[in-house]
């Protein structure tokens, strides 16, 4: 079987062939590219969502039902909103997939958080987006302060300190 650019992921799925997937197992940390600037989108009900939220500590994280890390790093990064509260917003940002693949995934998968959806993939190219899962921490200033590709681990200390100077930057600048 060729590597052509006929193939979907689906097939290559099926065939077994995981591993020519975009998706990264060890996380990778490092400063959020420059440039980085709010993008419109749709959620599962069709209404108009600005990525990310204007006015608060957002987590941004690009996903997809077919990502195994993806799915594995989901219920940890779920639980951040309980965890901070009102102080910070998270948005899951659906990779290209169709909504009732979207909804059936999350109903057997027993969850509900809000979900975006970059139908055409246009967010996350223009966020350079290449590997899945990716993450971005902006500010409340709307001010891209990190990213993590890959799966990450979001009961960590390493996350807590990620998370948290998202929230110190945005209390220094409302002093």
């Amino acid at each position: 079987m060729g590597g052509g650019p006929g193939l979907t992921r689906r097939m290559l799925l099926g065939a077994g062939l995981a591993a020519a997937l975009p998706v990264a197992r060890a996380a990778q940390i490092d400063k959020a590219p420059a440039g980085l600037t709010s993008f419109n989108a749709l959620d599962l009900d069709g209404g108009k969502v600005v990525v990310p939220a204007a006015g608060r500590a957002t987590v941004v994280n690009f996903w997809a039902t077919w990502c195994p890390p993806c799915r594995a790093e989901m219920p940890l990064l779920l639980d951040l909103p309980t965890f901070y509260g009102d102080r910070l917003s998270l948005q899951l940002v659906n990779f290209k997939e169709r909504a009732a693949t979207v909804q059936r995934y999350m109903r057997e998968s027993n969850w509900s958080h809000p979900v975006v959806m970059d139908a055409a993939g246009e967010g996350a190219a223009a966020w350079g987006v290449k590997i899945f899962p990716t993450t971005v921490g902006f500010d409340a200033g709307g001010r891209a302060r990190w990213r993590v590709r890959g799966e990450f681990d979001w009961s960590g200390a390493e996350a807590a300190r990620l998370v948290e100077s998202l929230l110190v930057s945005t209390s220094l600048r409302s002093t």
